[in-house]
């Protein structure tokens, strides 16, 4: 898979531009500082100002976080009403949508199969946090009718999009979806961490979803993955305010646990480092000479990333 594919450059380029246009909206004398989002240590330095906003990574478990960021009530506000936001689900995301689906919510629902099978989860129902479209579900049940499939999604034209595919929904975020709680075998969640105002918060709320002693399967950005470490600042998934946590190995496994998870493991089975980190610089030397070497040593310098949990794509399973 290359980036292009998933992030076609001119479109995307112009959710970047949006993007920053919207971050310079919000009232900023309103912002919140904030401790480490994962670790709640108050002891951070400051790594980059990127559109006006401050990023600091964590002196313990070095998250990257942005503090001061939005309250929460400009963030639920921001997602709902700004032109980025309205941007991706009318034009970018239609744009992309099967080309994602084969790339990435195809194998993804293929891995998850997969790891139910593998780890003997003994799952029987699902439920998709920050569902989308539901396109993650329909490919789950494309593999396996031996899920009951549930959403939570916020928002409701793409809430209409999954009844459509005969998914039950709630119209909620899962902080507010009490009457869905000690429900699920597992509760999934893919690219939503980095949104949300408090991880912890985020985390718990899918902690209270899950049956005892059922599971909870994140994907997200990670702090600590090759191309967000080496392009910092310059780096396109870094793009606040829709972006404001990473999160490191340390910090995923910090903020399931203080949320009260029994088991947590995580990994980075990215694809995509090195393909960033080379469409983005010509002026790094390391890269330069890895781009001379061929396909076969990019390949596997990935695969090094992968096998040593430096991917920023990043996978947390944990028990409740």
């Amino acid at each position: 898979m290359k980036e292009a594919e998933i992030r076609p450059k001119e479109i995307f380029e112009e959710y970047l531009r949006l993007s920053e246009l919207d971050g310079k909206k919000l009232n900023h004398d309103q912002f919140e500082h904030i401790s480490c989002p994962a670790c709640n240590t108050d002891s951070s330095s400051n790594k980059f100002l990127k559109n006006d906003y401050n990023y600091n990574e964590c002196a313990k478990c070095h998250t990257l976080f942005c503090s001061p960021r939005p309250n929460k009530t400009q963030l639920d506000e921001f997602y709902f009403s700004s032109e980025s936001s309205k941007f991706w689900s009318t034009k970018f995301f239609p744009a992309v949508k099967e080309a994602r689906r084969e790339k990435m919510f195809k194998p993804k629902a293929h891995d998850i199969v997969h790891l139910i099978k593998e780890k003997n989860l003994g799952v029987k129902n699902i439920c998709d946090v920050g569902a989308g479209h539901g396109l993650l579900l329909e490919e789950i049940s494309k593999i396996s009718s031996d899920y009951k499939l549930h959403a939570i999604e916020p928002d409701s034209d793409s809430a209409a999009e999954c009844r459509k595919k005969g998914i039950e929904v709630l119209l909620e975020v899962s902080e507010n979806a009490t009457e869905w709680h000690n429900r699920f075998d597992l509760v999934l969640s893919l690219e939503v961490m980095e949104h949300v105002h408090s991880p912890f918060n985020f985390v718990s709320s899918l902690y209270n979803l899950a049956k005892d002693g059922g599971y909870v399967l994140i994907t997200g950005l990670g702090y600590e993955g090759f191309d967000i470490l080496t392009l910092q600042g310059k780096s396109n998934s870094i793009s606040a305010p829709h972006h404001l946590n990473f999160l490191s190995v340390q910090g995923f496994e910090e903020v399931f646990k203080g949320a009260g998870f029994k088991e947590v493991e995580v990994w980075t089975p990215g694809k995509l480092d090195v393909d960033i980190v080379c469409n983005a610089t010509t002026d790094n030397h390391f890269i330069n000479a890895l781009q001379r070497r061929g396909e076969n040593a990019l390949k596997e310098f990935q695969e090094f990333l992968v096998k040593h949990k430096l991917s920023s794509h990043t996978w947390v399973l944990a028990k409740k």
